[in-house]
């Protein structure tokens, strides 16, 4: 957890430069990218934040409505070359970052450009947001986000539904088909086959609980984790929150992407 929180600090050290290293006026990148606002309010989390059991409060927010995908993605690559795989920092690197792409600039013709980028780690999910003049939303938001259905903001009570996110994470989710329709706040995919990286990933479980800890107690990360929900019976929030702890910011996966989020005035 040290070596995590010491390499996210040093991260948002030189993350301005980073992200202006090309020299682009960093502005608005995100004409293409279609956002939706969310009402924030109150929300009983499924996971216990800081002993927290009851409802917490949500700020109102904005968020993509799709996921970055490889095409916008490689389009940022082309503005900000230091994100290519040849040339990202060595220590924001990681062994797989973009390596299903066929080039260190592009995807190539085997790469569906509409597709979710994935094999992107937390440093460059987040240098894109930042681009964007964004972030990555936070744990919460997802979760507040992801309680809809296509009618109802809150369809936590529906428990087929909610046995339906099993399979998230999976080419058989609930939203992995690219025609699925959007949620009650016309936002698409948040239980599709791709997880999505959190700007708050690393401070999900305190430091005794995260997995690969160096005591050699790891099987302790499964029990911990168990404590840490309000109701663990929330399949598609229980299955991302284990993954995104038991991460660390360079880590790449072939089912892990983003989207970025707003905060509203």
């Amino acid at each position: 957890m040290k070596r995590t929180l010491s390499l996210m600090t040093l991260f948002l050290a030189l993350a301005p430069a980073l992200a202006g290293a090309s020299g682009a006026d960093g502005g608005d990148r995100g004409g293409e990218a279609a956002w939706q606002a969310v009402p924030g309010g109150p929300f009983r989390s499924a996971v216990r934040f800081e002993e927290a059991a009851g409802t917490v409060p949500v700020a109102s927010y904005a968020l993509m409505a799709r996921p970055v995908s490889n095409a916008e993605f490689a389009a940022f690559v082309a503005r900000q070359p230091q994100w290519r795989r040849d040339r990202v920092p060595a220590v924001f690197a990681s062994p797989g970052y973009l390596g299903h792409w066929a080039r260190a600039d592009a995807p190539g013709e085997g790469v569906d450009p509409d597709a979710p980028v994935v094999h992107v780690n937390w440093f460059a999910a987040d240098a894109y947001c930042r681009e964007q003049q964004a972030r990555l939303p936070t744990f919460l938001e997802w979760e507040y986000a992801a309680a809809a259905d296509a009618t109802r903001h809150d369809a936590r009570q529906d428990r087929a539904w909610r046995m339906r996110q099993v399979s998230d994470g999976t080419p058989h989710a609930l939203d992995a088909a690219p025609q699925s329709p959007a949620n009650a706040y016309g936002i698409h995919g948040l239980h599709g086959a791709h997880w999505e990286w959190s700007e708050d990933f690393a401070s999900l479980l305190g430091e005794g609980d995260r997995r690969g800890q160096e005591d050699g107690e790891r099987l302790r990360y499964c029990g911990a984790t168990a404590l840490a929900f309000n109701d663990p019976g929330d399949y598609g929030v229980v299955k991302r929150f284990v993954l995104l702890s038991a991460l660390q910011p360079g880590a790449t996966l072939g089912n892990l992407g983003f989207r970025c989020a707003r905060s509203q005035p």
